[in-house]
């Protein structure tokens, strides 16, 4: 009969889920002398983070029906904490992480509400919200939107756009050692210990004082924390007929931006647009196929300037994972919830995990949790996740 060999290690708190609620809260800990380790089942973004718009919201998007809300005094400082940590000036240290753009843009039609709504937010968000002045250079608005014809208003926000794979690089990096890929669900026994597998790997059994999920949709399973699923039907538009990278929230009448666009490059280097916001918002109501019609006639009102018809478009469905509200809207803030020594977690925005982290470690100091520092040699040669693939690159996705 075969031994199976295990090896015990004791941390002061394990990490279940690797997107980027998980790998801050990995790196806020360990910077502050905690033994935290990170245990992810397939790879590190996977869900919401690859599949996120990058943005680092300042909290415009959420003022413009006219008044400041408690979500956009959440994220209001988020842009200056996440620069200072891209440029080494934090202790979380993201220096190697990438800006796909310094500032982001609110675009405003000649629709009076349009107009409205883009007026509250400059009101509102000052030193966050600049006009773009018709006597500024053209160069000062984006390339889509200095046609001639364009006689909108542009705005320029505060928020930069993150390379979303090179932030996680750079955490996969940076704390490599505290970070382990565990084949199947992560599942905790009765006494709190994780054991974790890997063909052809001695086990390796985890004793943590708090367990903290920061899984997402796989924070599921929890009754005294439930979430909710609030989904999203985003579109993909690729080709070289795209008139340069866009970076913009385009207003409409309500206080959802009617469009969001965000540019990347493919792995074949085709630029591509992500649209989010409205679209993908009332999207879900629509197949694929008339989700990618309501793209094509969104843009073509929008921007019919530009020859949509050689356009490649795609569209998939993603689901936000978020702490379940009565309403089963969007949650203000970050959202914490805990039951003896675990705790659930969701920072409801990518901008926000900076401040999920911290609400965390309130509690961990709530429970007495002082920071000791866990020998992780004997996870050395355990496997690491990779880094999730962008959905613009995946294979099964369908161009039409």
């Amino acid at each position: 009969m075969s031994t199976i060999h295990q090896h015990i290690l004791n941390v002061d708190v394990a990490i279940v889920g690797g997107g980027i609620a998980g790998l801050w809260l990995l790196a806020r800990l360990r910077e502050r002398g905690y033994g935290a380790l990170l245990i992810e089942s397939e790879q590190l973004g996977a869900g919401q983070t690859i599949c996120s718009q990058g943005i680092v919201h300042g909290g415009a998007k959420y003022s413009l029906h006219g008044q400041v809300s408690r979500s956009a005094e959440a994220v209001a400082g988020m842009p200056e904490l996440w620069r200072r940590c891209l440029r080494g000036e934090d202790a979380i240290d993201l220096r190697g992480a990438r800006l796909l753009a310094e500032h982001q843009y609110l675009w405003a039609t000649r629709a009076p509400t349009s107009r409205l709504a883009a007026f509250f937010a400059s009101k509102l968000m000052r030193g966050r919200v600049d006009k773009v002045a018709a006597h500024e250079s053209a160069d000062a608005r984006p390339a889509a939107l200095r046609h001639p014809a364009f006689q909108g208003t542009v705005y320029r926000l505060d928020e930069p756009v993150l390379e979303v794979a090179s932030v996680l690089t750079a955490f996969s990096e940076r704390y490599r050692d505290a970070i382990a890929h565990s084949q199947g669900p992560v599942t905790p026994k009765a006494d709190g210990a994780i054991t974790l597998h890997c063909s052809g790997c001695a086990q390796q059994v985890i004793h943590p004082a708090v367990t903290v999920f920061t899984a997402g949709a796989g924070n599921i399973g929890l009754p005294w924390a439930a979430q909710q699923l609030r989904p999203l039907h985003m579109v993909l538009a690729r080709g070289i007929d795209l008139p340069g990278l866009l970076y913009a929230h385009c207003l409409g009448a309500s206080d959802l931006p009617r469009l969001t666009v965000t540019s990347h490059y493919d792995a074949g280097g085709r630029l591509v647009w992500y649209l989010g916001g409205g679209l993908a918002e009332e999207g879900v109501k629509r197949d694929r196929h008339e989700q990618i019609r309501a793209a094509r006639r969104e843009l073509s009102l929008l921007l019919p300037w530009v020859d949509w018809n050689p356009v490649e478009f795609a569209a998939f469905t993603i689901q936000r994972a978020e702490a379940r509200q009565p309403d089963g809207g969007r949650p203000v803030g970050p959202s914490v919830f805990r039951d003896g020594r675990v705790i659930a977690a969701w920072p409801t925005k990518l901008a926000l995990a900076p401040l999920l982290a911290e609400q965390i470690e309130e509690v961990l100091r709530s429970l007495d949790i002082r920071p000791q520092p866990a020998d992780l040699r004997a996870l050395a040669n355990w496997p690491r996740p990779e880094i999730a693939m962008y959905p613009w690159n995946r294979e099964e996705l369908e161009w039409n």
